[in-house]
């Protein structure tokens, strides 16, 4: 490994010093071109509010880039109906993607991440109950961060998070 920071570690950086520069301004997170949205316009440049309906997010981390893993994130309801699934080939070159979405007005329970051979299930990290969903216009997400490296079996650990996405 090199000592030049990874791509996440710069983007991390230039995230932590915006949000401070956005404290308090809740209605720039409201509107149809709010920071986090996942639709960009046709040039990949600007963030529309696509179709404009509410979103629950999915992001996947390789936390030891050195360790290239193919990856499938599954969420099911509790019915078992899937409402998203996605894989991703993710390596030094692609540690992460973040902020893929699915309809807000599923209600997830379930998510399953097959990391190689491996396969783990784990409850939707939700962090409020049911009927106080995330405030002021935010959705529920999950964070999946894929573990291991290159003489270990993989791990997986999910975190919940909540954020003004819309439906891409």
């Amino acid at each position: 490994m090199s000592n030049v920071p990874s791509r996440r570690t710069f983007l991390g950086l230039i995230a932590a010093s915006g949000v401070g520069s956005l404290a308090g301004c809740s209605n720039v997170l409201d509107s149809g071109n709010a920071p986090g949205d996942s639709t960009t316009s046709t040039d990949g440049s600007t963030p529309t509010d696509g179709s404009g309906k509410p979103a629950h997010t999915v992001t996947v981390y390789l936390v030891d880039e050195e360790v290239p893993r193919d990856v499938t994130v599954t969420v099911e309801e509790s019915d078992g109906t899937v409402v998203f699934e996605r894989s991703y080939a993710l390596s030094e070159d692609n540690e992460s993607h973040e902020d893929a979405t699915f309809p807000a007005s599923s209600d997830p329970h379930t998510v399953v991440v097959s990391v190689d051979d491996a396969e783990f299930e784990r409850p939707w990290p939700g962090r409020v109950p049911a009927d106080d969903q995330c405030h002021e216009g935010n959705w529920e997400g999950v964070e999946v961060w894929i573990r291991g490296g290159p003489d270990e079996s993989p791990s997986v650990r999910l975190k919940d998070n909540c954020q003004h996405v819309t439906l891409d």
